[in-house]
């Protein structure tokens, strides 16, 4: 797509601005018009179409609406630093083609979302729902069978990362998993409510991972992120200080709540709060002032240890009911823990 002149790219830009406050305006057919006019003078944004299709959607064209949100996620495809941006655009044309029967279209954008978060819950509901409706393909004619045929090669898997979550009072720090990454192949963006993460691999190939909804808002311009040599460490600001995460993500907790009938952690994505931890084991050691802080000893041991020693430590301080943290991993995978409330108490089921 050829590159605008610069006043076009000026003029199409205060088309846009203009057409953002006629938006917020409510009056949807004098943005649409705006929008028309910004794309006509620089058809290579992709917010453009973006913001044009959410406007036809409030005017009732999903037709037209499901046509620039295609374009939109055409317009990012090939940008790591727009993953977000695409991965929203591909989800509004699944979502609107879905609704219009064109489940071949829908199908298509809804697989390429799956592929950016197989974890997002809309869009694998929908891809349940349209997958059965899609057309056949037909199946291909059989090969002649030769003597020495060459073994297809399978496709490279998908890459993927382990990630794990704890948390602070300000922060929510969500490590994923990526060794030896250069610090110019890895794009993370924020936004108030989401965290995106783009990994060029040595292959070539992406690995993409997003978290979206977050369990509670952030604030983007005091998160950050820094690459090290087995992990990316992501460090999202509160953006209520002292509020305690349940889960990472909404989806998270809404799947669980379905699964179970109310909100119960799974051991292998639950937060674990060492503020807590601290706040019970300085009431029972009577710990004095000036000692050193029992929270900060057990976020260091947590954040340095291997893959054992956090297992053991998240797999008794759950199954215990935070009576008990071990890290001793051989000892606490031969069964469940106990809960060992302290002397002159007891423990009350729920």
């Amino acid at each position: 797509m050829a590159k605008p002149s610069a006043d076009n790219a000026k003029t199409a830009n205060a088309r846009f601005i203009e057409a953002d406050e006629a938006y917020f305006d409510d009056d949807f057919e004098k943005a649409e018009a705006l929008y028309t006019q910004a794309i006509a003078a620089d058809s290579t944004v992709a917010a453009y179409f973006s913001k044009r299709s959410l406007t036809r959607l409030k005017l009732g064209k999903k037709a037209d609406a499901a046509a620039d949100a295609l374009t939109a996620a055409t317009l990012t495809e090939a940008k790591s630093s727009m993953l977000r941006q695409h991965f929203k655009a591909l989800v509004i044309h699944g979502r609107l083609a879905t609704e219009l029967g064109s489940y071949d279209e829908a199908a298509e954008s809804l697989r390429k979302a799956f592929i950016i978060n197989p974890s997002h819950e809309e869009v694998c509901a929908l891809l349940e729902k349209v997958e059965p409706l899609t057309t056949p393909k037909p199946k291909p004619e059989p090969e002649p069978v030769v003597a020495q045929a060459e073994e297809a090669v399978a496709p490279p898997p998908r890459p993927t990362a382990r990630h794990e979550w704890y948390q602070n009072d300000e922060f929510v720090i969500l490590e994923v998993f990526i060794k030896r990454v250069q610090k110019d192949a890895a794009t993370i963006e924020f936004s108030n409510q989401g965290v995106s993460l783009s990994v060029k691999m040595a292959t070539g190939s992406d690995n993409n991972h997003e978290f979206e909804p977050l369990m509670h808002p952030i604030v983007p311009k005091e998160s950050t992120y820094e690459i090290m040599s087995t992990k990316i460490e992501i460090r999202l600001k509160k953006a209520t200080v002292g509020l305690k995460w349940d889960y990472l993500e909404q989806s998270e907790a809404q799947r669980l709540a379905k699964a179970a009938g109310k909100a119960s952690l799974s051991s292998s994505r639950q937060g674990v709060s060492w503020d807590t931890i601290a706040a019970n084991a300085e009431k029972e050691t009577k710990l004095k002032p000036g000692e050193q802080s029992v929270n900060q000893l057990f976020q260091s041991i947590y954040k340095d240890a291997d893959e054992e020693t956090r297992r053991a430590m998240m797999k008794s301080y759950i199954e215990s009911n935070g009576t008990a943290l071990s890290t001793d991993w051989k000892t606490v995978s031969k069964g469940p823990v106990e809960t060992t409330p302290p002397v002159d108490t007891y423990a009350k089921p729920y």
